[in-house]
């Protein structure tokens, strides 16, 4: 009796860092939100801003959830150029494309309310245009 649950706490333990470890620097759930299917976590690399992290749910840099970020991550990206889903002109998917489309800016944003019950955080990219700007 005792060396099962010597076992059950080294598993548990060892759970709880499997856990700690994997979701750094991950993207995505392994859980699609929307399906409930298994989703492949893939490493995210900042393709447009390599200094930025991409950690947790949000990308901060591009103001969508990092498992949908075309900007961040090169798979999903050639699947959304293979798709057509592409903006050849800002470099990144045209579904998120707020450039071409401000209203798919609100869109994020709202789902970012949904989780969180508060505003996103501005975007990287928000914060750099409007330090240009005062200059």
């Amino acid at each position: 009796m005792i060396r099962t649950t010597e076992n059950a706490i080294v598993v548990l333990w060892l759970a709880a860092l499997l856990l700690a470890a994997g979701g750094c620097g991950k993207v995505g759930d392994r859980q699609s939100e929307a399906s409930g299917k298994p989703r492949e976590v893939v490493e995210a690399k900042p393709a447009n801003n390599p200094g930025q992290a991409c950690t947790g749910w949000w990308c901060e840099t591009h103001g969508v959830p990092e498992a949908e970020c075309g900007q961040c991550n090169a798979r999903l990206a050639a699947d959304r150029k293979k798709k057509g889903d592409w903006c050849e002109d800002h470099d990144r998917p045209k579904s998120q494309c707020f450039v071409c489309e401000p209203r798919l800016k609100e869109k994020f944003a709202q789902r970012y309310r949904d989780k969180y019950g508060k505003e996103p955080p501005a975007l990287v990219e928000d914060k750099s245009e409007s330090h240009e700007t005062n200059h």
